[in-house]
């Protein structure tokens, strides 16, 4: 069972005609798998916000707890002898609610989430059509006409044609893009404040991949959501996003903004991370800058 501890009451709801809070507040967040001596402490006292239709990317090496910190923050972290704790854990201004008695995760409304395999993470059995049904009968009262309906412009939305034949496709019967514009389709259709994305373009090749990228950066701006993108593409980072939190071995180390985080970062593991980036001032190199050996001395602190 996954147990969640937060320090502090639920959020009182926000006043009719205040100010939108925060999308999502992240104070001192830590994930423990285990207890006593074998503990391991998968993510340790992490803080970041997430603003109204801001692009926030979680960047770091493989390990470094950026997909543990994402399912936590979705809900969706059921492992058994995870435990969370956070001194503050804020969704759209109102505590999230993680019950440690629940053995099946609870949709939270307003937050989405595109899982990094779309070719896995879609059901094998079950037509495109009739997952966006239970979708949608998740977040609304729709019939099966309507559902079908609102799945058709959803497709249209994401760029796939043809859409009559993909609604009755299972998704082994569909290309690694088409399974992915899926995946963003079915996070998109209930409408979320804030979608969270990891690793959305592992499994493509280079050109598909901005091709996704466009595609969740324009379907949430069009929805007024924010996206909270995990990825090892620092690059792709600096393109897509407006602000990154680096992690390295389950900590922040740096919060900067994407367009300036060269000048700005203020950890030698960001750094490192920018300096084995290949680039046209290292073409000529025969061997590119890794990170072994960077001694990582001046860690940034998470404001």
């Amino acid at each position: 069972m996954t147990d969640i501890v937060l320090s502090e009451q639920a959020a009182a709801p926000p006043l009719p005609g205040a100010p939108r809070p925060t999308v999502l507040r992240v104070r001192n967040l830590c994930i423990t798998y285990g207890t006593g001596d074998r503990a391991h402490v998968a993510v340790r006292g992490a803080s970041f916000d997430v603003r109204p239709g801001e692009r926030i990317g979680i960047v770091g090496e493989s390990g470094s707890g950026k997909t543990t910190l994402g399912l936590a923050v979705a809900g969706l972290l059921t492992a058994a002898g995870a435990r969370v704790t956070a001194d503050r854990l804020e969704f759209d201004g109102r505590q999230l609610d993680r019950s440690a008695t629940r053995r099946v995760p609870v949709r939270t409304p307003g937050l989405s989430m595109v899982l990094q395999d779309a070719m896995t993470s879609l059901d094998p059995v079950a037509t495109i059509g009739s997952q966006f049904a239970a979708v949608m009968k998740g977040v609304q009262r729709v019939g099966r006409r309507d559902a079908r309906a609102q799945a058709t412009e959803w497709l249209t939305q994401v760029g796939i044609a043809d859409v009559d034949r993909v609604l009755r496709l299972r998704p082994y019967e569909l290309s690694g893009g088409m399974s992915q514009r899926v995946m963003v389709a079915l996070a998109m259709c209930s409408r979320p404040r804030l979608l969270i994305a990891d690793e959305p373009t592992s499994a493509l090749d280079a050109s598909v991949s901005r091709d996704v990228m466009d595609l969740l950066v324009s379907m949430t701006v069009q929805q007024g959501a924010s996206l909270l993108m995990v990825t090892h593409d620092i690059e792709l980072c600096r393109e897509y996003t407006d602000r990154m939190v680096v992690m390295y071995q389950g900590e922040v180390v740096d919060v900067c903004r994407s367009d300036t985080i060269a000048r700005d970062a203020t950890s030698d593991y960001t750094r490192a991370l920018l300096a084995c980036v290949p680039t046209l001032d290292n073409v000529a190199v025969d061997r590119l800058p890794t990170l072994e050996g960077i001694p990582l001395l001046a860690r940034g602190s998470a404001a």
